[in-house]
């Protein structure tokens, strides 16, 4: 078995694994790059592979930077088949055709810039019709653990991950034993998502190191502080906003706001929710209870729930979404990206950031290199749509809603693995040396740093 990391080595995003094994040619997801513009380039660079020489993609989850250039490897000849569980396939089809309609934006953007210093126009990295041919190709799997053939002997298995609604660790089981990737591991006792399942003993392991050198705060010390910024931010008559992303941040903020509401701990205020994307996925999970954790079943089954209840309004058109940036003081706006690379949450952010009565609750990774990780780190003024804005709001952190397992997590799941081979992935430079001498010493394994194109015999 050979693997070469074609992606999230040395960096956190851009998932994207090759296998070679019994004569078949395998990757582990196919993701964007995000972040800094160096990772925008790598998105154009061309694949360290043949994509038609690839016969499965196994998808661990919806996100972009596991599943977002599913649409290019399509376009580059890949014809094989994309399996995943069904939840991950629905999703994965409203996440590629909303970064479609992204890509093409920025294409055009991007050639009107060109055309003015006489150069050539810019292809977007695709289009809707690729991502037409790509969602073709899906093949859902049923629930979690059961073994599915696909060629050669050649077996796979999705295990529950407890990241985000479907979400997988995928194992491999060749005639060269087995290999189990972690894709993004959940971090336990989250609302509506099951905590992960433990893992399958493997020969090989890919573990996701994300967070690898910390510990999260607790979810009861993350909820009191996004009450505390409510309450702070409305009752002085600013707005909150919050980056989030589409597809379970979202979901989870609603679900702990709406505790509050029902609990009448939430100030008077109108809940937004700016996107339109994450509207659609919200009507996704509410297909998909059989997904959902005993207590999510319970809370959903019933009317009001977290989806819908009087205070929370969610916003369509792009002119509804200007409207809000004309109203007085006093809501919560949960929009897309959650990184506030692009989207909606950019606008809102022009507008609110220099009124010290406003605030922002940051609720998720924020990458290098883009502007949620500049507020993060304290900037004082940032760029917006070429104009500078003062940063006078205040600014939250909340660490504890991540839906990545930390460092304790990491390390027990791997216990269970009972793994003698271990590969680390999806993480910044300095979080991977921290976590390889944390499992050095917890374990007694040494670890290996995937590199970026590296090839390994395993």
């Amino acid at each position: 078995m050979k693997i070469t990391f074609c992606g999230a080595a040395g960096t956190v995003t851009g998932s994207c694994h090759l296998i070679d094994v019994d004569g078949l040619r395998i990757l582990l997801d196919c993701g964007l790059f995000q972040g800094a513009h160096e990772q925008d380039q790598s998105n154009q660079a061309p694949f360290p592979f043949d994509a038609k020489s690839i016969d499965f993609v196994l998808l661990s989850h919806a996100h972009l930077d596991h599943a977002g250039l599913l649409p290019r490897l399509v376009r580059d000849g890949f014809s094989g088949r994309i399996l995943s569980t069904r939840p991950t396939a629905e999703i994965a089809r409203l996440m590629l055709a909303d970064s479609a309609h992204l890509q093409v934006e920025d294409a055009a953007y991007r050639t009107r810039k060109a055309k003015r210093r006489g150069e050539p126009s810019v292809p977007p990295l695709y289009n809707m019709d690729d991502v037409l041919r790509c969602v073709e190709l899906f093949q859902s799997v049923d629930g979690y653990d059961a073994a599915i053939s696909l060629k050669n002997g050649v077996t796979c298995a999705f295990h529950d991950a407890g990241h985000i609604l479907g979400s997988a660790c995928v194992e491999l089981r060749t005639s060269n034993g087995n290999l189990l990737f972690s894709g993004d591991l959940g971090n336990g006792h989250r609302p509506i998502v099951r905590d992960p399942s433990v893992p399958p003993h493997a020969d090989v392991v890919l573990v996701e190191s994300t967070y690898g050198d910390r510990q999260h705060r607790t979810l009861e010390e993350s909820v009191a502080e996004l009450d505390e910024a409510i309450q702070t931010v409305i009752t002085r008559g600013g707005n909150l906003l919050v980056p989030s992303f589409a597809l379970e941040r979202t979901q989870e903020v609603l679900y702990e706001i709406f505790q509050a509401w029902q609990g009448k701990s939430l100030p008077h205020c109108k809940i937004y929710v700016d996107s339109p994307l994450a509207t659609s996925t919200t009507r996704v999970f509410e297909r998909f209870l059989d997904y959902f954790d005993d207590e999510g079943r319970r809370v959903f089954a019933a009317r009001p729930n977290p989806f819908e209840f009087p205070a929370l309004e969610y916003v369509e058109t792009m002119d509804e979404s200007k409207r809000l940036n004309a109203q007085p003081g006093g809501s919560v706006i949960i929009a897309g990206s959650g990184m506030c690379n692009g989207g909606r949450i950019v606008h809102h952010l022009r507008h609110n950031l220099s009124n010290d009565k406003a605030g922002v609750v940051f609720v998720g990774y924020q990458a290098a290199g883009t502007l949620g990780r500049m507020l993060v780190d304290g900037a004082k003024s940032v760029h917006i749509f070429g104009e500078s804005v003062a940063v006078q709001a205040k600014i939250w952190t909340v660490n504890g809603f991540s839906s990545h397992a930390d460092q304790l997590g990491l390390i027990d799941w791997l216990k269970e693995t009972s793994a003698k081979r271990l590969f680390l992935v999806h993480g910044e430079p300095a979080t991977l040396e921290d976590f390889r001498s944390v499992i050095t010493r917890e374990l007694s394994v040494e670890p290996h740093i995937a590199v970026w194109k590296e090839t390994v015999d395993v």
